[in-house]
């Protein structure tokens, strides 16, 4: 085989695995959610509501955001804690306060987001 003939080989194959492995590489995967451990059964669930001007909710009741703190801080039992910010928040405050919440104690902070409006 000369070496011409054996280049066109290797540059066959290689072009065709390539083309081969592209529907693989380009396939969309969907996201997968993570396991979590389970909670104990005493454990806090709360759920969290970021509107604009800094306006919190905790649990449907209003709270000042040096209160919020204060409360998830304050104790040591495990929570798990449901932040949900309004839609009129830019991405960026959003960014920042999921940042802010987790720093504030051991507990699981879990973003929710609505589905999109039709």
């Amino acid at each position: 085989m000369s070496f011409a003939l054996s280049c066109l080989v290797g540059l066959t194959v290689l072009i065709g695995g390539i083309t081969a492995a592209v529907p693989v590489v380009l396939h969309e995967r969907e996201p997968q959610q993570r396991n979590r451990g389970a909670l104990p059964l005493d454990a806090e669930r709360l759920r969290l509501v970021q509107a604009p001007g800094d306006r919190w909710f905790l649990n449907g009741e209003p709270i000042s955001r040096s209160a919020l703190a204060e409360r998830l801080q304050r104790t040591a039992m495990v929570r798990e804690l449901r932040y949900l910010p309004s839609a009129a928040l830019p991405m960026g405050t959003v960014t920042s306060s999921l940042a802010w919440l987790r720093q504030l104690g051991d507990h699981t902070v879990m973003l929710e987001l609505l589905p999109p409006a039709r």
